[in-house]
């Protein structure tokens, strides 16, 4: 059984989303620290690719789709195009192929800010039941310590992911993606472990533990071999803390999400999580894969035609609602939205107006659809009324924090913006030059930090969204994610506070 972000104690249970120390940041290999400082807490990315987005607003403001629910054995699935071989790393002899040279901007040292957290009070309840466990009905939504909080972010050329511990800074570890190397690695999703599953834009899923304590001793050598940090990056065949590596060989495989799994109320976890895959091998017919997240081997796949947008690089991005229903959008202007029902794997196309042209995704603790836009507005779907709300805001990357703000980062410039997710307020712009590139991913962490991610250099921005002041941590390699490479997307979505 896994162990969630959620402890059981008694009855009570401790979520990650709030709580925890403070202090200075440790200096780490391409960290920079500064002032101490405390956000309101957390309670309870174009690519890089020929060339940027530049279509002008097209389509339509229609909101028709269609509704159907093929559904593939994947035991009959034509092997030329979705046949995953899921993959043992302990096994594997990979050959590793030598990664596109990044560029490698200089970057320069912010301001630095620490975040300064507080411990949430818990309830507690005790009286037994017959079964031998508590007998009280366990609140998922409650409060606690954080007993981590990591962000998972993309070294693209690479083929690398980098685990950095977002209170301190410090990269902890970093992985080779895939056992023969390369991939252009980019979105990254986090489960309610901690665990991270990430997207090779060439092909191939891979999940990493995110705790040691959950990783196999399984390559013949005595203890754990794993990564320490950024230099440390393992052979495949020796790193144990790679999870499975699922191959593929998609035209583009970019959006991935976690589900949550299903809640169990005897004790107080989420099991059984899956994991969402969008890609395309045509440029015509969608390709949705449903993964076991336990074991990488796949249990469902529906084809999903006559959508449009850049199909080459479509579907772009995902993200999970309260119902483990994944949205899915199509890149760029004219792209098609799309839903896929978790219970029945049914699915509906939603056309996204023409002034919204699609690049990020998030989905709000209201349940609401957001489109980070990078042709002036950004879109708001209500999946209820089946109507669109447009904030003037042009962006990428896309996530809510506790506070009610979308935080977008933007668009042709080097910053964020924070939105009022229930009044569509531009409430404020931080500028961020320590960013090379473009800022495009945006992910807040379990302090309540908003995490933005350049698309070149080597950087990535944490903002204290009270005082706009930032701390960098510098050591990464032409990075690209724009996903939830914290967990905390699928947490408020899910499970708000």
């Amino acid at each position: 059984m896994s162990r969630s972000w959620f402890m059981l104690v008694g009855c009570s249970v401790f979520s990650l989303a709030c709580g925890g120390g403070g202090g200075d940041a440790t200096d780490s290999d391409g960290s920079t620290t500064g002032s101490t400082s405390s956000p309101t807490q957390a309670t309870g990315m174009t690519e890089t690719e020929t060339g940027d987005p530049t279509q002008t607003p097209s389509g339509s403001e229609s909101e028709t789709g269609t509704t159907e629910g093929p559904t593939t054995d994947p035991s009959t699935t034509d092997p030329s195009t979705t046949d995953p071989s899921t993959t043992d790393p302990s096994t594997t002899d990979p050959s590793t192929t030598d990664p596109t040279d990044p560029t490698d901007p200089s970057t320069t040292d912010p301001s630095t800010t620490d975040p300064s957290t507080t411990d949430p009070s818990d309830s507690d309840s005790d009286s037994d039941s017959d079964s031998g466990t508590t007998g009280q009905v366990c609140d998922p939504n409650m409060g606690g310590d954080i007993d981590f909080s990591y962000i998972w972010i993309a070294n693209s050329p690479e083929g690398t992911v980098s685990k950095i511990d977002t209170e301190t800074l410090d990269e902890v570890a970093r992985y080779q993606v895939r056992p023969q190397g390369g991939g252009l690695p980019s979105r990254t999703s986090v489960n309610l472990d901690g665990d991270v599953v990430i997207a090779s834009r060439d092909g191939g899923v891979t999940k990493i533990y995110a705790r040691e304590d959950d990783c196999v001793d399984s390559n013949g050598i005595p203890g754990i071999q794993t990564s320490t940090g950024k230099n440390d990056v393992l052979p495949w065949d020796q790193e144990e803390c790679v999870a499975w590596y699922t191959d593929y060989n998609f035209l583009s495989e970019r959006a991935i999400a976690w589900t949550t799994g299903e809640y169990n109320d005897v004790t107080c976890e989420f099991e059984d999580p899956k994991v969402w895959v969008g890609a395309t091998n045509d440029q015509v017919n969608l390709k949705v894969l449903r993964l076991n997240g336990d074991t990488g081997e796949q249990e469902d796949e529906i084809t999903i035609p006559g959508t449009q947008g850049f199909m080459s690089r479509s579907p772009y991005g995902a993200a999970v609602d309260a119902d483990n229903d994944v949205w899915m959008v199509n890149a760029y202007c004219g792209g098609t939205l799309i839903e896929v029902h978790n219970d029945d794997l049914t699915y509906d196309t939603i056309q996204v107006p023409g002034s919204i042209c699609p690049y990020g995704i998030a989905v709000d603790a209201a349940g609401y659809i957001w489109i980070g836009g990078y042709q002036t507005f950004t879109g708001r779907y209500d999946p209820d009324n089946q109507t669109w709300d447009t904030v003037q805001a042009q962006g990428l990357g896309i996530q809510e924090d506790a506070s009610g703000r979308m935080w977008l980062g933007a668009y042709g410039q080097n910053g964020v913006y924070a939105i009022d997710s229930e009044t569509l307020e531009v409430l404020k712009y931080v500028s961020l030059n320590q960013i090379s590139g473009q800022t495009k991913g945006v992910s807040i962490d379990f302090f309540g930090y908003v995490w933005v991610v350049g698309d070149a250099g080597g950087t990535a921005v944490r903002l204290d969204p009270e005082t706009d002041e930032v701390q960098a941590y510098t050591g990464l390699n032409s990075p690209y994610s724009y996903s939830d490479m914290t967990g905390w997307g699928l947490k408020n979505a899910v499970i708000p506070q």
